[in-house]
């Protein structure tokens, strides 16, 4: 019943909406579905839609709702149809007061990456604080012995992080280096001496080593709400790799985008991951495989599709960087895939 093709034709001029693009229903559509602790923009999104970024376009033709992206556990959401279009509306629960929205994804997994920095420009990784080590000499450090640093500190609260990777981009002349950290610990400053600083450490969650870094502790940013939107057409980018460093990722890990706030990508934006078509050359009936499409010798060169391997949404944005959680994945995704805003 709901498997059908909707033509939305939208209000022009209105900024982040899609004009008039093709949204299609998912098969399975529930008439209505009451949200539930744990659920997620993204999966009540691809409940009700194919392309669950076009959720923001099914709650257009309804002006009552003022911010279809606050819902809340308890909430009731019913499907219907005006004048042959779907309308998407809701009860708000008894309990709204009690409670927070939900967010595009599940907030545990996004934790580590919205409320520590996970990437670090390379200017300000030179310059951070280092670890020098404790007066014992051990090459581990743990919570039993204080510790120093190689220069002295102001703020009390602070995180150590070890570089794990970088990610570089070239901008004009200029190449953009990034540097991928992994949060190790917490430390508290208990004196500045000279031209050091003694520190103590008050969580950790493996062994503090000499020359890791450390940067001032930072508020929680998990209470940020942002929805799944498609990503500004004409984008293209490539997926650099995994935040730490695998050659391969799959569902619901974190990458890194050789895109940023630069190129008009935020958090929320969707993007396709992109198997490029190979070439083939030859002549009818003897065609072959080719990644050289110099056509020089009279061969036909034939260049098939290019198809999705699967979804990101990007969940935190830097100038001229990314970070995107793989949200779908029809194959394990490779370092260096290209990416293009997701198809409206």
């Amino acid at each position: 019943m709901f498997k059908k093709l909707i033509i939305f034709c939208l209000a022009l001029g209105l900024p982040g909406v899609i004009a008039a693009s093709e949204v299609r229903l998912s098969a399975n559509a529930p008439e209505n579905y009451t949200v539930k602790k744990g659920d997620t923009l993204w999966d009540i999104a691809g409940l009700y839609l194919e392309k669950p970024w076009h959720w923001p376009t099914l709650w257009q033709h309804n002006p009552a709702i003022k911010n279809p992206h606050l819902i809340y556990p308890g909430d009731k959401l019913r499907l219907s149809w005006l004048d042959g279009k779907p309308v998407l509306s809701y009860m708000a629960g008894t309990n709204r007061t009690d409670s927070t929205p939900i967010n595009s994804t599940s907030p545990s997994v996004l934790r580590q990456f919205l409320t520590y920095d996970t990437l670090i420009h390379e200017r300000e990784y030179l310059l951070a604080p280092r670890v020098l080590g404790a007066q014992e000499g051990w090459s581990y450090i743990s919570k039993r012995t204080p510790f120093f640093v190689d220069k002295p500190l102001g703020s009390e609260e602070w995180f150590i992080y070890r570089n794990v990777t970088d990610f570089q981009r070239e901008k004009g002349d200029a190449v953009v280096r990034m540097i991928s950290l992994k949060k190790v610990g917490e430390a508290k400053l208990v004196r500045s001496i000279d031209d050091i600083a003694e520190m103590t450490l008050t969580r950790q969650n493996q062994e503090i080593k000499p020359n890791d870094i450390l940067l001032p502790a930072l508020g929680a940013k998990t209470g940020e709400i942002f929805h799944p939107k498609p990503a500004p057409d004409g984008v293209k980018g490539r997926m650099v790799g995994h935040l730490y460093g695998s050659n391969f990722v799959g569902h619901r890990q974190i990458v890194v985008v050789d895109l940023g706030e630069q190129d008009g990508l935020n958090e929320g934006h969707t993007l396709s991951v992109v198997v490029p078509g190979v070439a083939m050359k030859g002549s009818k009936g003897d065609m072959r495989y080719d990644s050289d499409i110099d056509n020089g010798g009279g061969d036909v060169v034939k260049v098939l599709p290019s198809t999705s391997a699967g979804t990101l949404l990007v969940i935190r944005s830097y100038p001229f960087f990314s970070l995107a959680m793989v949200v779908e994945a029809d194959k394990a995704l490779k370092a260096d895939m290209p990416v293009i805003a997701a198809e409206g």
